[in-house]
Order: structure tokens, then sequence, then C-alpha cells
């Protein structure tokens, strides 16, 4: 990467997230001066960090932290896999994720703020198989579950808000199920969500079946190689924003495979048995769909979705020929160096949910 000036002021939207605090940590490394917004403080410890807490839905909390700023990276955003959900649970999704990237627009426009790199999904494409699709594969328009729905809706509203003229350069990063050790700021978090909802599956002992036949590929992106694309991109709404405004990417670890066959180098390196039984994805499928309409007429949190299901049993692999083309993208981290970095934390996870089991 070059040494291109983002700053000097960035602000990450959702910085007490996952992907949030790694972003701040990278820029903080960098040099710059760095605002966490989110409706917590941010964990990160740093003289030249500020962190804002409020809502992203409310103009005057985001544009307060907008003030002064160079480069957005928004990261906000509620992951929900709910397909039968009650409205309110769906309107507070909506307002969050859509909303909440309006409010933020009208207040970077209002501020000055002069780019947005944010940070969409490969979901927003995901209503029906593809297999190494690209950018110019349409936005999904049979979701099946609010997250697909409402990033894609953010994206479009965030990408739509590239304007030259006014001087706001918007564009967006779609990475896959995002995962790992982040190398700046010591190794915080846990590995993401999918590391943490597989390592639960394994302490508690229903890790035991695989669904589908196994054919079915996916990609997931490590938090490295996402942060560094978000340096990239960034830079390039500076040095080439003429290309890349306005313009959305695909960004992955580039080794697309099965996503239950992705573990097995985890469940090996714990000394878990990998599971042999299988079974069929319409079957679990259809088990996914009355677990959903159940839970929604209880006013509970499902214990499946059916895009859980999906993103199983239904390819959605991805090229990054666009953003190895424009940005320099290059995917550094792979599955089994980062898996090997994770197992001294897995380890000890595992050992604590298991004793938590035992009490």
């Amino acid at each position: 990467m070059t040494n291109i000036n983002i700053g000097p002021v960035c602000l990450v939207t959702g910085g007490a997230g996952y992907l949030g605090s790694a972003i701040v940590n990278r820029l903080l490394k960098l040099g710059y001066q760095v605002r966490s917004f989110d409706v917590k403080s941010c964990p990160v410890e740093h003289g030249q960090l500020t962190s804002f807490t409020g809502d992203i839905r409310q103009y005057d909390d985001i544009a307060n932290a907008c003030e002064g700023v160079n480069t957005v990276f928004h990261t906000a955003a509620i992951i929900s896999l709910l397909g039968f959900c009650r409205s309110h649970v769906r309107h507070r999704i909506l307002d969050v994720n859509v909303g909440g990237s309006s409010q933020l627009i009208k207040a970077a426009k209002d501020k000055g703020v002069q780019r947005i790199v944010a940070t969409s999904t490969n979901n927003v494409c995901f209503d029906h198989e593809m297999v190494m699709g690209d950018e110019t594969i349409p936005l999904a328009t049979r979701p099946i579950d609010l997250y697909t729905e409402t990033k894609a809706l953010a994206e479009r509203t965030l990408l739509a808000a590239d304007n030259g003229n006014t001087g706001l350069r918007v564009a967006a990063l779609r990475p896959g199920g995002i995962w790992g050790l982040a190398s700046d700021g010591e190794g915080m978090g846990s590995g993401g969500i999918m590391i943490s909802s597989i390592l639960k599956q394994i302490a508690s002992g229903s890790f035991s079946f695989l669904i589908g036949d196994g054919t079915a590929e996916t990609d997931n992106t490590h938090i490295d190689n996402l942060v560094d694309a978000q340096m990239l991109l960034a830079e390039h709404l500076i040095t080439a924003p003429h290309t890349v405004g306005g313009e959305a990417y695909y960004v992955t670890d580039e080794e697309p495979m099965n996503a239950m066959e992705w573990f097995r180098p985890l469940t090996d390196g714990l000394g878990e048995t990998f599971p042999t039984r299988r079974l069929p994805g319409k079957l679990m499928y259809s088990v996914a769909f009355i677990v959903e309409a159940i839970s929604c007429l209880m006013n509970k949190e499902a214990s499946l979705t059916r895009m859980q299901i999906l993103k199983v049993i239904r390819s959605h692999s991805f090229k990054c020929d666009k953003a190895r083309r424009d940005l320099g993208y290059a995917p550094k981290r792979k599955r089994t160096e980062g898996i090997e970095q994770l197992l001294p934390i897995a380890k000890q996870e595992i050992e604590r949910l298991k004793a938590k089991r035992k009490k």
C-alpha cells in the first residue's frame, strides 16, 4: 500500500465491533486521528482515539461525530438472518441498516466529509446459486432474510450518494464471512461470529453432522485481508475517484470451498472429531422454515433460519478480479495460517464453554 493521506481525521461507524475495532487499530497504527461511533464505547484505548456513543438513526448523533472528518469507514449494521419476524423487528433492522446509512450520508454531506468506504456483504446478490460470480450480477430481488434485504438497500443508497460534484465519494466492499484475529491491536477479538458460532456447537456437542452433499462452495474473508481492502479503497477514492467512486468490490480470501468443510482444520487442531454423517439439505431447509415460522408466532429468536441452511447448501462464490484490477487487492492471509493463529484462543474458549456447561 502507498502512503496516501486518507486523514488526518477518520471516523469508523460500528467502531466498537469486531471489524470496526480492527479498522480503528489499523488507522491508529498509520498515525491518524480516529473517531469511533457506536452504541457503546470502543474497546481500544489510545491517545489519538475519540469514542462517540450514539444512535446512527439520529442525525444529530452521527453529525456530531462527522465534524471535521475526512474519511468515514461505515461498518455499523445489525446482522439478522431472519426471514419471518414481527414487524417491530423488521422496522428496527431497516431503520439501522438502511435509515442509518441515509443519516450518515446526510451528515457527511453537511459536514464536508470527502469519502465513505462502506462495508457491504456478498449476501447482497445471494438469492440464487452462483459460482465465481462478479459485480455485474444484479442485487437480490428475492431475498429471504433481513440481512440480505437491508444490506442490498443500504448499498444501493450509499453508492447512489457518490457525487464528485459535491466532493463526496462513496464505494463499497463485499466480503464473505469475516473471520480471524487481526494483526493490528494485539490480537483483539474472538475470531468473528462464524468462529464463535462453531466453537459453541463443538463445545455443546451439536456439531455432529453435516448438511447437504458437500458440493456447494462459498467464500470467507480474513479480517486482515478486509482491513487491507478498506485502506486500499480509501486511497483510491483519492487517487482514482472516477474509477472506484460509486462501485462495489468483492474481496475474499480467494479460497472458495464448502462452508462446513472449511472448519475441518479447526476441529482437527482442537482434537475434535469432524462429523461424517450428513443430513439432506432440502430436509434441513424445511426444518428451518418451520423453526422460523414458529419462533415468529411465539415472538422468540429463531435457533435456525433458512438462510443459515442456504449458506451451506447453495453455492455463492465470487471473483476478486475487479478489486485486483482497480485497487491492487491481493489477499495476504489464507485459511491454514489464520486457523493456526486462532487455535490457542479457540482452545481456551472451548475449555471455558465446556466448563460452563458442567456447572
